[in-house]
């Protein structure tokens, strides 16, 4: 059975969400940045990650990857999954087979990034958006003001970008562009061939995470972000968390431990995309 799961606002969350929580937190990431779980979170992931494979699934860099200490010291996962898909990682080593075929569909199959950022030039301006920055060679970044986005140029912009296959996505302060085949359910595919295991339990909130939830067993979202504020509805084998911030967290870890617990994802149950 397999875990993947996003990590930012799905997992752990950064401190100011401890402005609307009073518990006891334990920080994931520390250093220069500060990242956190629920104190009960961590030991959830902790158990769940010595019962089945947890695989995460992050849009960070694999350099801020690496930052999350908890998971580099505590779980050491073999599989990782970053950079939204564009890198897995396995056993500490960049799958290189992986990132090479990454990097030939890009090549083929949507508009050279040069030329989305020139597009997406036409209408940043330094009242609402931070420079872009390049993400590991294969998508873009920037820190925005939301509440200063033109809102009208910016869908216009969303469009555009669809018919280029790049994806617009914004994650709290942060806005993304990322070319449509970089995502991570094409990098668990790849986990689920080498394991030969495809009984799958996903969370994310965003819709960069929107790949990742298809075809699974059972998939989380927590009552923030993305996909909250846009789905209307859920499939069936989705399920919504009753709490948000860091006890969205914990309640995704809870009933992930219910169901490893249960053993309810026999080995005859496949997910219909894999």
């Amino acid at each position: 059975m397999i875990f993947a799961s996003d990590l930012d606002r799905t997992l752990i969350y950064s401190d100011k969400f401890l402005k609307s929580f009073s518990g006891r937190v334990k920080a994931a990431e520390t250093g220069q940045y500060y990242s956190y779980m629920t104190e009960a979170a961590a030991q959830l992931l902790k158990y769940i990650a010595g019962k089945i494979l947890f695989v995460p699934c992050t849009t960070r860099t694999i350099e801020q990857y690496l930052r999350v200490d908890f998971l580099q010291t505590a779980l050491k996962p073999e599989y990782a999954i970053t950079s939204n898909g564009a890198n897995l990682i396995r056993g500490g080593v960049v799958d290189t087979g992986y990132r090479d075929m990454v990097s030939r569909l890009l090549n083929h199959h949507c508009a050279a990034g040069h030329d989305v950022l020139k597009e997406f030039d036409r209408l940043a301006s330094d009242e609402w958006a931070q420079p872009m920055r390049e993400a590991d060679g294969v998508f873009y970044y920037c820190i925005i003001e939301k509440a200063k986005i033109p809102l009208k140029e910016l869908a216009s912009f969303c469009n555009w970008a669809r018919g280029q296959n790049w994806v617009v996505s914004l994650q709290g302060r942060k806005l993304y562009l990322v070319p449509q085949m970089i995502n991570k359910r094409a990098a668990l595919t790849r986990v689920i061939q080498m394991t030969g295991d495809y009984r799958v339990i996903a969370a994310g909130d965003s819709l960069l995470d929107l790949p990742l939830l298809q075809g699974v067993n059972y998939a989380f979202i927590p009552a923030h972000g993305e996909l909250y504020e846009q789905l209307e509805c859920l499939p069936d084998n989705w399920l919504l968390t009753k709490s948000s911030g860091l006890l969205a967290g914990e309640e995704i870890l809870q009933a992930v431990v219910k169901l490893v617990k249960s053993q309810v994802l026999c080995h005859s149950e496949r997910s219909e995309e894999s």
